[in-house]
């Protein structure tokens, strides 16, 4: 049976456990998403992986964790995210520290730690042209304890013969009202991000044809105060601010996603 932590990973904008928090609420420590320098590889080469965390109650602390890395088991359609599947996967550990000055002066909110990834150079042998060229995932599964809780996220690197990979969304920018998102938010704003730019990219069918399609960018909203009417959007839908505005400071975190892999994040101080 898959974990209930395992589950939440695979459901990163869903509300999961039993408590029904807001998935917009940046109130407890979490994991936003994971970063990889690049999403799409050529076999054995790297990746290196960052998590970007918030945990704005923790005062400041060292959170150990352990990695474990392998091919992708088939998560997409149906199986554990787990490497017990794999003989060769790869072991490894982590570390989560919200004390270095550029977390603790930014409500502990942003990237922590960093893990380099080497796909094994063989992992597309045996594979039709087909499999080479859409690409097999390799995956990295983090695991942490914190507060007494099990915390785990994984992230998919893809393999492929491409010649032309996946690079990361860039160019995002948050607006208010369609315009600077300036001071701090009030109540009704609204907020839309502009300039994110979605990649082509090709696949081959099962015919042996090949396609041109675009990537269907979404994005992710977060807040250390209040609440949004739309949790997720795509760049240009809007979503809008539902509290007063506190005195003091607020952190607004943007997780754009290219459905690829490809992660960029925008975090702005209010």
């Amino acid at each position: 049976m898959k974990s209930l932590t395992l589950i939440c990973a695979l459901f990163l904008f869903a509300s999961c456990g039993d408590d029904f928090r807001k998935v917009d609420a940046l109130d407890r420590f979490r994991i936003l998403t994971v970063i990889a320098d690049n999403p799409e590889v050529a076999p054995g080469g790297t990746a290196n992986l960052e998590l970007f965390v918030s945990d704005p109650k923790g005062g400041g602390r060292i959170i150990a964790g352990t990695t474990v890395s392998c091919i992708d088991p088939g998560i997409s359609v149906g199986a554990d995210v787990s490497c017990d599947h794999d003989p060769a996967r790869v072991t490894g550990t982590y570390t989560i520290d919200t004390t270095t000055a550029d977390l603790t002066s930014n409500l502990f909110t942003g990237v922590s730690g960093s893990l380099a990834v080497t796909v094994p150079a063989t992992i597309l042998q045996g594979l039709s042209s087909r499999e080479e060229f859409n690409g097999v995932g390799y995956i990295v599964i983090f695991t942490f304890t914190v507060d007494s809780q099990t915390v785990s996220t994984f992230k998919r690197i893809v393999a492929t013969t491409r010649t032309t990979l996946n690079a990361n969304p860039v160019g995002g920018v948050v607006q208010k009202n369609g315009g600077a998102l300036g001071g701090s938010l009030q109540k009704e704003d609204k907020l839309t991000i502009s300039g994110a730019a979605a990649e082509s990219y090709d696949v081959v069918n099962v015919d042996g044809t090949q396609e041109t399609k675009t990537e269907t960018l979404s994005v992710a909203w977060y807040i250390t105060h209040g609440e949004f009417d739309r949790p997720k959007t795509r760049p240009a839908e809007e979503t809008e601010y539902q509290d007063s505005p506190l005195s003091s400071q607020m952190i607004l975190v943007s997780v754009i996603r290219d459905e690829r892999g490809g992660v960029q994040v925008l975090r702005e101080s209010l």
